[in-house]
């Protein structure tokens, strides 16, 4: 039975922000992030030299004026953070650095509440939502093998 429990956490995707150029002045974010679908749960990895750069979340309009959170206490600065992204709607971040945000190192996405099953179709385009009737036959079908995972469990006692 744990593994069904914990199957969707294992279908999540950990994106490294920027790829292999890191979190740096740039790199234009928003190419890197166009074509990816972000679901929650899945986690962004900010890396780059400590000290060099930081990450704050923002809202929108921060975002826009490369504004820092009034508190200016929740900078990540280890170089290799992790932010999980725990609920769906637009993200926004931005470096901290002196004049680094104004040119470009900022990323705005968009997380989705779905799972990896909406991932994007080669070519990038993602498939259309599932109706009400492909749902109840998803549903039916885990049902399905949460049940035969739990008999083969107590079988195996």
């Amino acid at each position: 039975m744990a593994v069904v429990m914990y199957a969707p956490s294992a279908l999540a995707t950990n994106y490294t922000v920027g790829d292999d150029a890191g979190w740096s002045i740039n790199v234009n974010y928003t190419l890197w992030a166009q074509g990816k679908m972000f679901n929650v749960g899945d986690m962004l990895i900010f890396n780059y030299p400590p000290g060099d750069h930081n990450v704050f979340k923002v809202n929108g309009s921060d975002f826009q004026n490369c504004t820092l959170p009034k508190d200016g206490q929740n900078a990540l600065t280890s170089g290799s953070d992790v932010i999980v992204l725990a609920k769906p709607g637009k993200k926004w971040y931005i470096c901290g650095k002196e004049g680094h945000c104004g040119q470009g190192q900022k990323l705005v996405i968009n997380v989705m509440d779905m799972g990896p099953a909406n991932s994007p179709l080669p070519g990038g385009t993602a498939p259309p939502p599932p109706s009400a009737a492909t749902k109840a036959v998803v549903s039916a079908q885990f049902g399905f093998v949460a049940l035969v995972v739990a008999v083969l469990g107590m079988m195996m006692l």
